[in-house]
């Protein structure tokens, strides 16, 4: 906290501040004069870069309004609200064969999950393409699935007025 005290025709002015705050150029201050309370920016431009911007400001108090959202606050995404009704995704070929494998492989070795979930990668990867299509002929099938459901879905939905 900063303490000035001042005099102007013989009566006395105390004045106190304080910095709030400090970023690359300078600081957030508060400034307390009488009663009323100033908030604002204090620039310490850097002698390096020089800038027209920030010699207008040089040493001084800038007027600083917090209510104005920065463009780098994060901004929260509207989430859907989730229907139980919704239909579930649809699962690729290789999602039947990892649970298949997994469920397996859990039994075998309880407690070393990362290495058999690489041993599936691994065991997908080296798949004959014989074997490979009856899993992707099975994800084909759960799409098919999915795209009904979907549609069912959505003709309910209207039928009930939501859009």
């Amino acid at each position: 906290m900063l303490l000035s005290v001042l005099c102007t025709d013989a009566s006395l002015l105390i004045v106190e501040g304080a910095i709030d705050g400090k970023f690359d150029c300078g600081y957030l201050v508060s400034v307390k004069i009488g009663a009323e309370v100033l908030r604002g920016v204090l620039y310490h431009p850097d002698s390096s870069a020089p800038t027209s911007r920030v010699h207008q400001y040089e040493n001084g108090i800038v007027p600083f309004n917090n209510n104005k959202p920065s463009s780098c606050v994060r901004r929260r995404k509207n989430k859907r609200r989730w229907d139980p009704n919704y239909p579930m995704a649809n699962r690729s070929g290789y999602n039947f064969f990892f649970a298949e494998k997994h469920y397996k492989l859990k039994e075998l070795y309880p407690n070393r999950e990362r290495e058999f979930t690489k041993m599936i990668g691994q065991s997908w990867n080296s798949l004959s393409s014989e074997k490979r299509m009856v899993y992707q002929n099975i994800g084909l099938k759960d799409k098919e699935r999915y795209k009904r459901e979907l549609k069912e879905y959505k003709e309910k939905m209207v039928q009930a007025g939501h859009p």
